[in-house]
């Protein structure tokens, strides 16, 4: 076969790659955006296919179902864990470093995605739906799980004071963490923020967190 007849069936094999991600990727992000707004329950195939300008045959195509591309939405966000968890995993890593990792990543996870997945996320948490709890439930145990088991560690090395409970340590950083990228739309709006604000916030409260857990030099026995 000529040359250029080759080198034309690989570009056009690369357009039609850019062609299929890119008409995946916008069915995902018009469902974002409904599912946001209604919920889950509430959305059709229609009105996600309609929103992203293709055929509604296009969801059974690339996802299977409603329900298979509202998991791949949340597959998606829970990937994002998987990197940083990992590292969190060492047993050699300082548990205060490990808790400044965790909020560094919470914050470029949710700075990754648009405010409607944020939206989708909180009413996720308010009423979560059944593919929440199957697909996403158990990962977050799982993940749950490393960070208890880093803030035991901490205790166990005499970073941490031994009477502290890692529960209740842990809900304090996931709450406050989350709930300020969870309730931002509203609070920005009393208080400008930006980029360097949120930050300064995060790198505050978590210099607060671990003012409270650390063991003083006082406290050593």
């Amino acid at each position: 076969m000529p040359k250029y007849l080759i080198k034309r069936l690989i570009e056009k094999s690369g357009d039609d790659m850019k062609n299929e991600t890119g008409k995946r990727e916008k069915l995902i992000m018009s469902a974002i955006g409904l599912f946001a707004e209604y919920g889950y329950d509430k959305v059709s195939i229609r009105q996600i296919a309609a929103d992203a300008g293709a055929n509604s045959s296009m969801i059974s195509y690339y996802f299977g179902s409603k329900q298979g591309l509202y998991e791949a939405i949340l597959r998606e966000l829970i990937n994002n864990f998987d990197e940083f968890i990992g590292v969190l995993r060492d047993e050699k890593l300082d548990p205060r470093e490990g808790l400044r990792i965790y909020t560094r990543s919470i914050s470029d996870i949710f700075h990754k995605y648009p405010p409607a997945y944020v939206k989708l996320i909180y009413r996720e948490v308010i009423k979560p739906s059944q593919v929440f709890q199957d697909v996403v439930l158990n990962k977050f145990k799982s993940n749950s799980a490393v960070l208890l088991k880093m803030i035991e560690r901490g205790k166990e090395q005499g970073i941490f004071l031994k009477t502290l409970d890692e529960k209740t340590v842990l809900l304090m950083l996931i709450s406050i963490i989350n709930l300020y990228f969870l309730t931002k739309p509203l609070h920005s709006m009393v208080i400008e923020q930006d980029e360097s604000f949120t930050e300064s916030y995060l790198r505050q409260v978590l210099d607060i967190l671990l003012r409270g857990i650390e063991v003083k030099g006082h406290d050593k026995t």
